[in-house]
């Protein structure tokens, strides 16, 4: 080997070090919690009785999966009801409309008076009135038998499942939460950092996250704007990250590296 060349090796030699002692100066660990990066309550608009429930506590539901229903049987007469309503709502609007026709033809042909005229008009009203009424009720007792049904809004996880078979659901008076979901394959880490260390971070910068061991990739996804009420000097950093599918909880301690 030359000189130039063990010169050359030496001086690389020296930079990585270099560049390895400024990666380690510079790297900053926080101590973290985890907390849901999507947590919903789930209640129903509609009283009735909880018929059956399909879920329990840190099972993995899908997006649209029936977690509780209420039983079915009397939204579902109210949806035959208003759909015969709205039929027989129909024909007599037409039938109205049709005797209009003829009315005002024979108005036309000065058959007919002005006052029998104005019958027909006011008759057509109530009958287009009360169609547009039965079309409502309709789409009432749709929305109704839909929200017999409480389903997942996205793949989550359920926290919590008050409902019990046989409750009587009250949603008039004060809808109860019959079922509490979190997001099922992302969570957030939370840290908190003071004012000073805050033009260090920028949003989807990416993070390293230590969870009992087990590493994580994620990017920080919200830098609060105000400090945390319970600590003034500081403020909340979060980083969103892929669970890969374990099942983690919110509250479990974690170590973000900076």
């Amino acid at each position: 080997m030359n000189v130039k060349h063990m010169i050359r090796s030496q001086l690389v030699f020296i930079m990585t070090l270099s560049l390895s002692y400024t990666s380690l100066a510079i790297a900053e660990e926080y101590e973290g919690m985890l907390v849901w990066s999507k947590r919903v309550e789930l209640s129903t608009p509609v009283s009735g009785v909880v018929q059956k429930v399909f879920s329990q506590s840190g099972t993995i539901v899908g997006k649209g999966e029936v977690l509780v229903q209420l039983d079915p049987r009397a939204f579902k007469a109210d949806l035959k009801s208003a759909k015969a309503k709205l039929k027989s709502s129909k024909g007599v609007n037409e039938e109205a409309q049709r005797e209009l026709d003829r009315q005002t033809d024979m108005y036309e042909r000065s058959m007919l008076s002005d006052h029998d005229l104005q019958v027909a008009k006011n008759n057509l009203t109530t009958a287009r009135s009360a169609y547009l009424q039965a079309q409502a009720a309709l789409t009432n007792a749709k929305l109704h038998l839909e929200y017999s049904a409480i389903r997942s809004p996205f793949n989550a996880v359920v926290i919590k499942l008050n409902a019990v078979k046989g409750q009587v659901v009250a949603a008039e008076v004060n809808p109860p939460v019959l079922v509490v979901v979190a997001e099922a394959s992302r969570m957030l880490a939370r840290f908190y950092v003071v004012a000073e260390k805050l033009s260090e971070l920028v949003l989807n910068q990416g993070v390293n996250i230590n969870i009992a061991g087990v590493q994580f990739q994620g990017k920080v996804k919200n830098i609060a704007l105000e400090p945390d009420k319970l600590k003034s000097t500081h403020y909340a950093v979060d980083i969103i990250f892929d669970t890969k599918e374990k099942l983690l909880r919110a509250g479990q301690k974690v170590t973000i590296n900076i």
